[in-house]
């Protein structure tokens, strides 16, 4: 099978475009605080309904009104780990460093130097307070 020129540089637009899609920057929570709040109150709603202590959620796994949520705030992920209290918001991962969001919603203390140990993230991780309840954090 042959392509023509057309075909490969087609295919290269799609490559080189696609690639650039993992390394967006989720929403982040100064822009759209209700959003974050409404998606804080559904995983603390989930936690509550189960026995285990921590969950994680891709964009496509949650439920329904959850997953609208952070496909709205560009989040690929979502965990929550309730005896530590902190829920960590982020995309990237793997090919692109993550990038996202943490906030401790009940004590609202995030402990700045473990963000990539509790969000389960591996790398080294750089933590900025963003607002009094988020942290932003970069793990590469």
């Amino acid at each position: 099978m042959r392509f023509s020129r057309a075909c490969w540089a087609l295919v290269l637009v799609f490559l080189v475009g696609g690639s650039g899609m993992g390394c967006q920057a989720p929403t982040p929570p100064t822009e759209a605080p209700n959003t974050y709040n409404q998606l804080v109150q559904q995983a603390l709603a989930e936690a509550e309904a189960r026995p285990d202590t921590a969950f994680f959620w891709l964009s496509n796994t949650s439920n329904v009104e959850a997953r609208s949520f952070m496909l709205d705030l560009g989040l690929d992920y979502l965990r929550y780990d309730r005896p530590a209290d902190i829920l960590c918001v982020w995309t990237g991962e793997g090919l692109w460093p993550a990038r996202g969001y943490v906030t401790a919603p009940v004590s609202n203390r995030v402990p700045a130097d473990s963000v990539g140990i509790l969000c389960n993230i591996e790398g080294t991780c750089s933590v900025e307070q963003v607002s009094e309840r988020w942290c932003r954090f970069r793990c590469e």
